[in-house]
């Protein structure tokens, strides 16, 4: 009787660490809130190489209000964002309207944006913080910033 129950008890074991695997996990290494967050990488290409500090997009949650706030590159950017686990809804975004100093930074803060209102879900893992899709795909990199 004990030859036939190992090999049921081995595959059950292997069962649920592999659906363990599925299970949404958040890295909480840095926290999400109150943390100001640089843009890196937006659509797997790398930003802010020689991008002024004060123009690079960047982002700051406020769990106390539920706000998201920070700047485009050009304008400055806030909304309302909903968290549960790895589950993080970001929008709509509102901006202020000022003209950007050339096109790429219009660009850029204009995916910026569409990233922020297409996120699905978040991974923090060390000084990074990921926003992803509804695929769990990638949108966005940023890091950790400087406090204003």
């Amino acid at each position: 009787m004990g030859v036939h129950f190992l090999p049921r008890l081995g595959a059950a074991a292997f069962v649920l660490a592999s659906l363990g695997g599925c299970a949404g996990s958040v890295s909480l290494d840095e926290p999400l809130e109150g943390t100001p967050w640089r843009l890196l990488q937006i659509d797997g290409q790398s930003v802010g190489v020689g991008v002024d500090p004060q123009a690079q997009p960047r982002i700051q949650f406020d769990a106390g209000t539920q706000r998201m706030s920070g700047s485009g590159g050009c304008n400055a950017i806030s909304g309302n964002y909903r968290r549960s686990g790895s589950v993080l809804r970001i929008g709509p975004v509102m901006s202020t309207r000022r003209a950007c100093a050339d096109a790429g930074s219009n660009a850029l803060e204009t995916r910026f944006v569409a990233a922020l209102e297409s996120t699905a879900g978040y991974s923090v893992r060390g000084a990074q913080l990921t926003l992803l899709d509804t695929r769990s795909l990638p949108l966005a990199v940023l890091e950790l910033g400087l406090r204003p």
